[in-house]
């Protein structure tokens, strides 16, 4: 994992490259979990990934598009939606609801997740 932070730039890995499932690992998240939250994602707030474009350190980013690909002649018209890895486990049900906005606000994490490697990288 220590590789990853040391490369220049803000990189997005692909979900099922071997980086981005040491990602999930690190938060605890399969593949499937992280299907059950974009699921619950579309059910709660009608927000619907249709393409996961890439997961990093940060979170998950989708976009509604299916198929969705950085070569197609308009790629870059479509906002990317960001899902920050509290909110994946906020969707999970493995934090209070409201962590997200909490954590947006003034930086507070839930008990469940401060020993969290990622997320106190986020915090910081």
């Amino acid at each position: 994992m220590q590789r990853l932070l040391k490369r220049p730039g803000y990189r997005l890995y692909a979900p099922d490259s071997p980086e981005a499932r040491v990602l999930l690992d690190e938060q605890g998240l399969s593949p499937a979990d992280l299907d059950s939250a974009l699921a619950r994602l579309e059910r709660t707030e009608g927000k619907t990934v249709r393409t996961i474009v890439g997961i990093n350190e940060d979170g998950v980013f989708g976009t509604s598009r299916e198929g969705w690909h950085p070569d197609l002649p308009d790629a870059g018209h479509q906002p990317f939606i960001p899902l920050l890895w509290i909110r994946v486990l906020e969707l999970l049900g493995r934090v209070p609801g409201g962590s997200t906005a909490r954590f947006v606000e003034d930086g507070t994490l839930p008990d469940d997740v401060q020993h969290s490697a990622t997320i106190d990288r986020i915090a910081s």
